[in-house]
């Protein structure tokens, strides 16, 4: 099949800058590199067969074969075979990308057959000889495309995007480049004649997509993370070059503020509150430029790389700038027009560049230990009082709190919201575009009501009712007007979102006479003893509230209110209050009921009702618009309780008769068997709707086991608004309530709650910032943690704990000015769409803030994964809400180690993360790192071979050392067995112990049989002595060596596992040489084994019994006794030097030596009092302070004891001690200059200020390079002033010693890792893999016994 790709009657003629097709556009062009074979392909100089700029034909061959151009002579321009590329590069193919010029011919024959609309003209421009004979010469070919003219009519391609999208990534627009190349032929090519045989894995010259001509092992470092955010800029390196000063402006004579220096200026301007600040700030450039270094209300002066960070982040929250969009390239015709393709979905957009809106906050990465509490503290002091940004569109409401602060809300319809599922893009869809709406169609089945009543509920010439333009068009707000003939009071009152006043008049029928307030107040007094029966619901309690008599029928009219959060009733002495606004009991300007704390106040309820929301007058039309609102506002209430039963119990109610609903006057209304109802949350309850059905105002009750419904006690001609209850079952009524708030919502992990909340009360003056701390299961109100606080604490369990897609948390009903995620890599230690980070992504909050030390973990190839839920809680717009887009822009790419993955990575990376670097700093001491291998004794060394024999002898008896044995610790579906074996081997080389083999009783008798039919005696002695062996363990008879669980052979030796696996084919005991019976692989397989890999000794492997392990008991330890000994040697230096420092003079000399000679003696002095106040230790000690971390609880346990038995006094930090008990001996270590150590685990690693330690012991390898590095930097941070000594202990001969120099060999590391990882990732079910995952079946492979000098 040929396919035809250029035009014209004669091809050869087409000049070169014609257009073969008169209806398209030239609007790229590339150049790619062809292997020629043919007729030119015979010709050594390859100039005569092929002419240049001879068109060329896309030939796909009938057999399939590879797609390649033909020229008019019938020369053959084909994909270049690897194998005989002279390149000195190694060739790799990459996965699901371009693999070489063949995938790029396929793609224009592919957007071709599709009849996309796109057209190509190849030509060739260049033909160059081979190097040598073995390998056929290179043609350059051209390729022009052309695009229809309806593209700038909206035209996109029909089919085939994400190819066409491929292709575009390597067009160029250099018109003058091409131009050249068509008029220079063949001496253009010259002058760069080796970038032809040097090309780019894709063959497309210019190429900066795919790999590079950089040496493979410099490329491999530019595609590590560890690198790539070691090379981003820093503000550390950021010099500020500009100065300023105030200048009078007419010059008059005296003096004036220009007269005053910058540091009185300085000074008066840090006595300023935050807000005095900023106005102050505005002024002119001068103070502003003065303001930015200061910190209000701080107790201490930032570090240069501090205060640059802090900047940088008021620039990212107060400019949220309009970028051009990453992954729209941009082109341009050959006559000017431009167009912009996306490289990832083959999207074309013509006129205006696309771009995007950055998020409002970032990534806040500083190396652990440089203060990134102080900085993000700082920043909250600097916008304090700043209010969260109102979103677009949305109608706030203002109201007052507390006197004073002026606070507003706004609502959002439930599928806007963006805990919603739709919001979310994630998991579940509702039914319908509008949740908790109620067709009308069912509501109005079999009923006359009809919806349009509710255009006239009110004539306009009514007295007794106007608009309130603070209110939604269709709410009405009743006016007090007097009531002829009778008294009335007027109570009125908000019911949750529903913003209606509410009047409950009560009809008196007093005689006229009464006048005397006293007689009043007693007669109320009467009727409240008098007041019998069940409690009142809360509807038919907001019915009955009372208020004093007036005489003569006078109208008195009281105002009350419904708390929003507790629901109390207050009387309100202010009548001009906005009802219709939400309130709260911080809004009354009544004292003694400010709080929700505060009880509700006395009023009657014995009196007739005459007016209910929810109610109608008997005879007249319902459906006013008061009770439509008030029915929304109960259903948006309740809304958690919505599912299909309590629809259909609220359809019941709405399609109820006029006779069945006057039986709720006299014997009651049954109510509707609907069965069992289950909530989302796991709630069960038969009558879910009961609650929504009180709030209406109706009473339930249980008579004879059914509940029957009844009108409220006193309810005097009024009867239930059904009209109105079905107007508003037809609205959507899931709308949520959103309160802005000047608050920074702070997740941390729950070990830092208290080393934030120590941060604030140590260096943020007293009272300044208003905290809170929410850890528990109980649940503040919104508006509370909204308004009442600046600062709230709260755990990621807590936010994992409050996530819920039906039950809308009071976190996710705040619009935070801020919210940060301390330790937020967190985030992405799972890659599945956890509570944590579906919680995470909900809060709404003008700026987002992730604050980590180690954004990635160390994990092998999918490392970069981790990155993206980071960016879906930061709101990220192009990557972060645009999964696809994150995977093919930069995830797939990156990880096949093209360039344009890492260019759109480093591009997101600069834009929004910012970390500074302990190697850029001058002012920390240095961290002097060493590892030493420490010898077993006798003892330890004895209980470590126990351990490896059992593991050893595991992989040998499983068919001999095969890994397809299902039982084989080797097999990758072992990984959960291969996981707590490898752990419990790294124990085994910090606590020395015995493992309690159970007794195998039955399977050494089975064995002892089978060797007495063999001819062994029961009653001989070597049947006894085998018998004891391989119970308890013995010497083998070959080597002498100990052996735990000997190996006995058909022919009754006994042997230790490294001398039986000398020869899987007979006995290795000399002179014995007994073939064993040997089993072949055809006739092996079975369940267990389904492949089997070689011959294995059958009769050798069955007589071995089988045991049980026990647990492990601890004994002693090698590593704590050279901790004892190292331990001992710095108390005596604490000894001969004393615990502490008395003269200040003595302890700056002591800091100077610790800093370079260039530092002046004003840095000197200043840093020195920096880091005073930073540190968590004053300056005045000079003992020798110690960390001993561990990540087991059986090795810290262990060296607890040996530590008492020493007479070193320590603290202990690790889980599972409480939260208190931890802080109480961190608060030991801290000030008692007796207590030498602190015993750590991973729980105490993060976060912890013990900057006035100098040794750190890690008693075993860490395992995750991130994790140790949390563990240093306890230490190694700001506010040292002595080197820090950083000693990790490991066993010569064991595991940890494979660890070490396997984290050494960098290049061996990725390599196992990544086979391990393509070979074996789709056999198990893991989500997540460290990087020692894929390497322990390598240390499994290798384990081996240790050996010491004398013999057991």
């Amino acid at each position: 099949m040929v396919v035809e790709v250029e035009a014209g009657e004669d091809k050869s003629l087409i000049s070169r800058n014609q257009n073969p097709y008169p209806d398209h556009k030239l609007c790229g062009f590339l150049c790619t590199v062809l292997s020629v074979s043919g007729s030119a392909a015979d010709d050594p100089t390859c100039t005569l067969t092929i002419p240049p700029l001879s068109p060329c034909h896309l030939i796909t061959p009938d057999d399939h074969t590879v797609i390649h151009f033909q020229s008019q002579d019938g020369a053959v321009l084909s994909p270049i075979d690897p194998a005989n590329d002279p390149s000195p590069r190694k060739r790799r193919s990459i996965p699901g990308k371009v693999n070489g010029s063949a995938g790029l011919l396929s793609q224009i024959h592919a957007l071709l057959s599709h009849s996309n609309g796109l057209k190509v003209a190849p030509r060739l421009l260049h033909l160059l000889p081979a190097p040598a004979p073995s390998h056929p010469p290179r043609a350059v070919v051209l390729v022009d495309v052309y695009l229809p003219l309806s593209l700038w009519s909206g035209w996109q391609f029909p089919r085939s995007r994400p190819i066409a999208a491929s292709l575009f990534r390597h067009l160029s627009c250099d018109w003058g480049k091409r131009s050249a190349m068509l008029d220079r032929g063949g001496e253009y090519w010259q002058e760069d004649a080796n970038s032809i045989w040097n090309l780019p894995d894709c063959h497309v010259l210019g190429c900066h997509l795919h790999a590079s001509r950089v040496p493979h092992s410099s490329r491999k470092k530019r595609f590590e993370l560890h690198h790539i955010f070691s090379t981003l800029p820093s503000v550390t390196g950021k010099d500020k070059f500009f100065t300023s000063r105030v200048i009078p402006a007419h010059h008059p004579p005296g003096t004036g503020m220009w007269d005053i220096t910058d540091d009185i200026l300085i000074n008066i301007l840090s006595a300023l509150g935050p807000t005095d600040l900023v106005r102050v700030a505005a002024t002119c450039h001068h103070l502003r430029s003065l303001a930015a270094s200061i910190m209000p209300c701080m107790k201490l002066k930032l570090f240069p790389h501090q205060e640059g960070a802090v900047e940088w982040m008021l620039q990212r929250e107060r400019n949220a700038q309009v970028l051009p969009h990453p992954l729209y390239a941009s082109f341009s015709t050959e006559d000017g027009f431009q167009f912009y393709v996306n490289v990832v979905s083959g999207e074309i957009v013509t006129g205006t560049a696309p771009t995007f809106t950055d998020f409002r906050g970032g990534m806040f990465c500083d190396e652990p230990g440089l203060g990134k509490t102080i900085t993000a503290l700082s920043l909250i002091l600097k916008t304090q009082g700043t209010i969260a940004d109102t979103p677009p569109g949305v109608q706030v409401t203002w109201s007052t709190h507390n006197g004073d602060r002026i606070c507003g809300y706004y609502e959002l319809e439930g599928n806007n919201f963006p805990g919603s599922c739709t919001a979310l893009g994630k998991r579940v869809k509702s039914q319908s575009a509008r949740r908790g709406q109620i067709s009308v169609d069912i509501l109005m089945d079999g009923l006359s009501y009809t919806p349009s009543k509710r255009a006239r509920l009110f004539d306009s010439a009514d007295p007794t009712t106007a608009y309130n333009n603070s209110c939604p068009p269709k709410i009405m707000e009743p006016v007090s007007t007097p009531y002829p003939g009778s008294t009335a009071r007027v109570v009125r009152s908000t019911r949750g979102l529903s913003r209606i006043k509410k009047n409950l008049v009560f009809d008196y029928n007093e005689a006229p006479g009464i006048g005397n307030q006293g007689t009043v107040e007693e007669e109320l007094t009467t009727r409240k003893h008098r007041a019998k029966g069940p409690k009142s619901s809360t509807s038919e309690k907001s019915s009955r509230k009372a208020a004093r008599d007036f005489a003569d029928h006078s109208v008195y009219n009281e105002t009350w209110v419904q708390c929003d959060a507790c629901r109390k009733w207050r009387r309100l002495t202010d009548t001009a209050v906005h009802t219709a606004s939400a309130w709260f009991c911080s809004m009354n300007t009544d004292s003694s009921y400010q709080s929700c704390r505060d009880p509700e106040e006395p009023w009657d309820s014995c009196e007739s009702i005459t007016y209910l929301p929810g109610f109608c007058a008997k005879g007249t039309s319902g459906g006013t618009e008061e009770n439509i609102s008030f029915f929304i506002s109960v259903l948006k209430e309740h809304s958690s309780f919505m599912n299909s039963k309590t629809k259909k119990a609220l359809t019941w109610l709405a399609k109820l008769s006029p006779d069945r609903l006057s039986l709720m006057e006299t014997c009651g209304l049954p109510s509707p068997a609907l069965g069992t109802i289950r909530y989302a949350s796991g709630e069960v309850d038969t009558r879910g709707f009961h609650n929504i059905f009180r709030a209406f105002g109706l009473i339930g009750e249980l008579v004879k086991g059914s509940y029957r419904w009844h009108y409220p006690h006193g309810l005097k001609n009024l009867a239930f608004d059904l009209d109105a209850l079905r107007a508003a079952l037809c609205e959507p009524f899931d709308s949520v309530r959103l309160y802005l708030s000047r608050a920074t919502l702070i997740v941390v992990p729950s070990n830092l709650v208290d080393h934030w909340k120590t941060q604030i009360e140590k260096h943020v003056k007293p009272g300044q910032l208003r905290l809170c701390i929410w850890t528990d299961h109980r649940k503040p109100s919104a508006h509370s943690l909204a308004w009442d606080y600046d600062v709230v604490i709260t755990t990621f369990s807590r936010l994992s704990a409050e996530w819920s897609s039906r039950k809308k948390s009071p976190m996710m009903q705040v619009h935070w000015l801020r919210v940060m995620l301390d330790e937020g890599h967190t985030l992405g230690s799972s890659l599945s769409l956890t509570n944590k980070l579906q919680m995470a992504i909900s809060l709404t909050a003008t700026n987002r803030w992730l604050l980590t030390g180690t954004p990635t973990p160390n994990t092998p190839n999918s490392q970069l994964t981790h990155l993206h839920p980071m960016l879906m809680f930061l709101h990220e717009e192009v990557y972060g809400k645009n999964q696809k887009s994150w995977e093919t822009g930069v995830l797939r790419p990156f990880e096949a180690e093209m360039e344009e993955g890492r260019f759109h990575l480093l591009q997101l990376l600069t834009r929004c993360l910012i970390s500074a670097r302990k190697i850029d700093l001058k002012t920390i001491p240095p961290c002097i790192k060493k590892v030493t291998l420490l010898d077993f004794n006798e003892e330890h060394a004895k209980s470590y071979n126990e351990l490896v024999v059992t593991v050893r002898r595991n992989i040998l008896l499983a068919d001999w050392n095969d890994p397809s044995h299902v039982e084989s610790l080797l097999n990758p579906k072992q990984w959960k067995s291969r996981s707590a074996t490898i752990r419990n081997i790294r124990l085994s080389c910090c606590v020395a112990g015995h493992i309690k083999v159970a007794d195998a009783g039955q399977d050494i008798q089975d064995t002892m049989n089978m060797l007495s039919e063999k001819g062994l005696n029961p009653l001989s002695e070597q049947y006894a002595l085998i018998r004891y062996y391989l119970q308890y363990g013995g010497n083998c008879l070959r080597c002498n060596e100990w052996c735990r669980l000997p190996i006995v052979t058909p022919c009754r030796h006994l042997l230790c596992l490294d001398c039986v696996a000398l020869n899987g084919e007979r006995c290795t005991f000399p002179g014995c040489d007994n073939l064993y019976e040997m089993q072949s692989p055809e006739i092996l397989t079975r369940p267990e084994n389904p492949n089997p890999k070689w011959p294995v000794p059958k009769d050798l492997i069955e007589l071995q019994p089988s045991y049980k392990q026990a647990d492990w008991q601890s004994t002693s330890s090698s590593k704590v006794a050279y901790l004892v000994r190292k331990l001992k040697a710095l108390q005596g230096t604490n000894e001969g030097v004393g615990h502490a420092i008395d003269d200040c003079h003595d302890a700056m000399n002591i800091k100077e030596q610790t800093y370079p000679p260039s530092v002046s003696n004003n840095t000197m002095a200043q840093s020195h009092q920096s880091f005073c106040r930073q540190g968590a230790e004053p300056c005045n000690t000079s003992s020798e302070k110690v960390i001993i971390f561990s990540q087991f609880l059986e090795h810290i346990h262990t060296i607890e004891e040996q530590l008492k038995l020493a007479g070193i006094n320590f603290a202990g930090m690790y889980s599972p001690m409480h939260s208190s008990s931890k802080m109480k001996s961190l608060t030991t270590f801290q000030h008692d200059a007796t207590c030498m150590a602190l015993l750590m685990d991973g729980s105490a690693a993060l976060g912890l200020d013990l900057s006035f330690v100098n040794h750190v012991f890690l008693m075993e390898p860490i395992w995750d390079r991130s994790m140790e590095e949390q563990v240093i930097s306890r230490a190694h941070r700001m506010g040292a002033t002595r080197p820090i000594h950083v000693e990790t202990l490991a066993m010569r001969g064991t595991i940890e010693e494979q660890m070490l120099e396997f984290l050494k060999d960098s290049d061996g590391c990725r390599k196992l890792t990544k086979e391990e990882f393509l070979k074996y990732d789709h056999e198990g079910t893991r989500t997540h893999r460290s990087l020692h995952d894929f390497a322990e079946r390598n240390y499994l492979a290798h384990l081996s016994f240790v050996r010491t000098c004398s013999r057991t």
